[in-house]
């Protein structure tokens, strides 16, 4: 009953590695996804525009828990490069769209913030726009 029991585990365990497209004799499709992931991000890095880091954090969660880097952004998007462009999924430019952030607003800054609004609405149009948050922090 008990070699009954190994063999039919084993055969599950091969059919699903199988099925899955993955060789269990080999062991490469956990290395072979790692490499994948790293070749995807070098080339999301790649293709920043050099006033962006991959390490800046684009919104911000309770005590610095939940921030979401551009790194992550770029992951959700699924974006690549194309003709060194940084593009989503379905192939549509990521712009990056930083907005002022003051601890105490300039006397102006309904006036920059219209001005601001106007050219995100712009971005929007064209491109998948990727807007930074301001930390909570100097707020």
């Amino acid at each position: 009953m008990r070699k009954l029991t190994i063999i039919i585990g084993l055969t599950f365990l091969f059919a699903v590695g199988l099925f899955q497209g993955n060789s269990l004799a080999d062991g490469s499709s956990g290395s072979r996804h790692r490499t994948q992931k790293r070749r995807a991000h070098a080339t999301r890095i790649n293709c920043l525009p050099p006033e962006t880091k991959a390490d800046e954090v684009i919104s911000y969660g309770m005590n610095g828990r939940g921030n979401i880097t551009v790194e992550k952004k770029l992951a959700q998007l699924k974006a690549r490069c194309r003709n060194r462009k940084l593009v989503d999924a379905k192939g549509r430019e990521i712009r990056f769209f930083k907005p002022s952030c003051w601890g105490n607003p300039p006397a102006d800054y309904a006036e920059i913030q219209q001005r601001e609004n106007e050219e995100l609405e712009k971005l929007r149009k064209c491109y998948t726009v990727i807007v930074f948050g301001c930390n909570p922090m100097i707020q």
